[in-house]
């Protein structure tokens, strides 16, 4: 048997969601002049509220209060259920190679000309 909830029923519980995982993160991504409340922070990335789809490109700052505890490249990852998760492109603590970065074959080797 199939139960189906109204409408106001199933945005009450999303609000609700929302809410929840708000409080449980202190965390803020400051991006210029705006800053966005962080739901979940990973080691791979975050995801805050898609409260008017903010688009967030190059680096932004990760806050906790008044330190920043981050200075991160960001690249959009995920958009889905009323969330934007974005990914790290490039640690540079770790000297990791970029999430997006492919790297080219090698095709030959140039010598210098003999003189």
């Amino acid at each position: 048997m199939e139960s189906v909830l109204p409408g106001d029923v199933l945005s009450a519980m999303e609000a609700g969601r929302r809410k929840g995982r708000r409080a449980r993160t202190r965390h803020l991504v400051v991006a210029g002049a705006r800053q966005h409340r962080v739901m979940e922070l990973t080691e791979t990335g975050f995801v805050i509220a898609a409260d008017g789809l903010p688009h967030l490109r190059g680096y932004v700052a990760i806050m906790l209060g008044e330190e920043q505890v981050a200075h991160r490249l960001v690249v959009f990852a995920w958009v889905r259920d009323g969330l934007v998760g974005y990914e790290f492109k490039h640690d540079a603590a770790s000297r990791e190679t970029p999430a997006d970065y492919v790297a080219p074959e090698r095709l030959g080797l140039l010598t210098a000309p003999e003189k």
